[in-house]
């Protein structure tokens, strides 16, 4: 089987990450993977070397006649990409790229599987919903990250389209192992500095932890629009000796292996990649339930969960774990242990099952 895959980019971003994971494991399977990009970006995440890569040759950049060129340029593109390479499936992840891919191979033929990345109903401005309405349903199959997204899908397109619920694959870094000493007295944030993952809420939970417990830190992995307001925001509250910025991490095992607890703050996650890379490691996660945290979560057995979105609130959680260090080893033990359902051998196979029916 070949097996054409549409991705954003191939820079760091969560759809990127999924969709490298199945690559990856497809062509380790000995099937032929295309891996088609929408952004000619600097490569982030390795794929196997079997892979063939196709980028486009143009860019997206400011201004408004090269916005009203790209996207007619982008149709034509992957149009053009998927009949010259012919493939058995083509699947694609992404609210704003599924609909993309769909109108570029509308009457093709080739059959279509798509999945959106972010919550059911997040108010997408026009024209995604209009393209997602129209375009839906000439899709080959849904393939949604939890119940929650699911339901949400039937209740607009009935059986107008056939979906499978589906999880994430844990990447290939969960299989790493790593002599990293484990820091006593760390707490981690892995992800951008954007406004849907709320990473102030967290640093402003940080002011009264560190009041009770000054040898525990934050460390801050990622880069992201909000970056300097936040860095500003940490000198505004006087937490220079305990809250420190990494940028990108390319050995996030390393991160991961090196830490106590993980905090996930997101307001929007359409299946939180991070939540499970850390489980897997062993830590326990503490996260808002804004996000489908039961797909991933039982609340107080392999993770802590907070009803309530505010710094106070965040930071009482936070400190049962602190406080706690059997309750650490234990939330943890249970997550990594939790997280085995989602093994990336596991997870291929389903969507190639679902591919196939």
């Amino acid at each position: 089987m070949k097996i054409l895959i549409v991705a954003p980019s191939r820079k760091i971003g969560g759809i990127e990450r999924a969709l490298s994971v199945l690559a990856n494991e497809w062509a380790n399977q000995d099937f032929e993977v295309v891996y088609v990009t929408c952004l000619k970006s600097e490569p982030f995440y390795q794929l196997h070397e079997s892979i063939k890569i196709v980028e486009p040759k143009f860019k997206r950049v400011g201004g408004l006649l090269n916005k009203l060129l790209f996207y007619p340029r982008l149709l034509f593109f992957i149009r053009r990409t998927v009949q010259q390479n012919y493939p058995d499936k083509v699947l694609v992840f992404g609210d704003w790229f599924s609909p993309i891919t769909l109108l570029a191979l509308w009457k093709s033929g080739f059959p279509v599987y798509i999945s959106d990345r972010t919550i059911p109903n997040y108010p997408f401005s026009f024209p995604i919903p209009q393209l997602k309405k129209w375009l839906y349903p000439s899709s080959a199959g849904f393939i949604a990250q939890t119940a929650r997204a699911k339901v949400y899908k039937e209740q607009i397109f009935g059986s107008q389209l056939r979906i499978q619920v589906i999880p994430n694959a844990l990447p290939e870094l969960s299989v790493i192992t790593t002599s990293t000493v484990k820091h006593e007295c760390k707490i981690i944030y892995v992800g951008r500095f954007a406004w849907e993952k709320d990473p102030e809420l967290l640093i402003r939970s940080m002011v009264s932890l560190v009041a009770r417990y000054p040898l525990w830190k934050l460390e801050m992995a990622g880069t992201g629009p909000l970056l300097l307001s936040m860095k500003s925001l940490v000198k505004e509250l006087n937490l220079e000796s305990n809250v420190f910025f990494l940028g990108n991490v390319q050995e996030v095992a390393a991160l991961y292996s090196s830490t106590q607890i993980l905090v996930l703050p997101s307001v929007i996650e359409g299946f939180p990649n991070t939540l499970i890379e850390a489980m897997s490691f062993g830590l326990p996660c503490v996260c808002f339930n804004d996000i489908p945290y039961e797909a991933i979560i039982t609340d107080g057995v392999d993770g802590l969960v907070v009803s309530q979105r505010s710094p106070e609130h965040l930071a009482k959680a936070i400190e049962k774990l602190i406080e706690d260090k059997a309750l650490r080893e234990r939330i943890g033990s249970n997550a990594k242990t939790s997280v085995h359902r989602f093994a990336k051998e596991k997870i291929t196979q389903e969507i190639l099952e679902f591919m196939k029916s």
